[in-house]
C-alpha cells in the first residue's frame, strides 16, 4: 500500500512538472516567419531548426537557396557532394534564419 501511494505521488509530481514546462514553452512568443521568409526567396541562407529532423538529414541547421515559401512549408535547395537536394519542412520548425552573403 505504501509503495502504491509513493508511485501515485511521484506520478503527480511528473505530471505537474510536465504541465509547468508546457506553460513555459507556450509563453515564449514565436517570430512571424510567415511574413519574414518571403524576403529570402531566391537567396542563399541558413535555416536553424528547433528540433533535429534526421529523416531529411537536418540535425541543427540547413544551408541552401530558399526556393519557395507558402503559409506552412518552405522549400530549400541544398548542394551536397556535387548533388542538389530539395528539403521541404514546416515553418513552425524554424528557430532562426541567416542570409549568407
Amino acid at each position: 500500500m505504501t509503495t502504491f501511494l509513493l508511485l501515485v505521488i511521484i506520478g503527480f509530481m511528473i505530471y505537474f512538472a510536465a504541465e509547468h514546462h508546457k506553460e513555459k514553452k507556450a509563453a515564449v512568443p514565436e517570430l512571424p516567419w510567415k511574413k519574414i521568409l518571403p524576403e529570402y526567396v531566391g537567396r542563399e541562407c541558413e535555416i536553424i531548426v528547433k528540433e533535429p529532423m534526421p529523416s531529411i538529414d537536418v540535425m541543427y541547421k540547413a544551408r541552401g537557396v530558399l526556393r519557395d515559401v507558402d503559409g506552412e512549408w518552405i522549400e530549400l535547395e541544398c548542394s551536397e557532394k556535387k548533388k542538389k537536394m530539395i528539403k521541404i519542412f514546416r515553418i513552425s520548425n524554424i528557430e532562426g534564419v541567416k542570409e549568407i552573403v
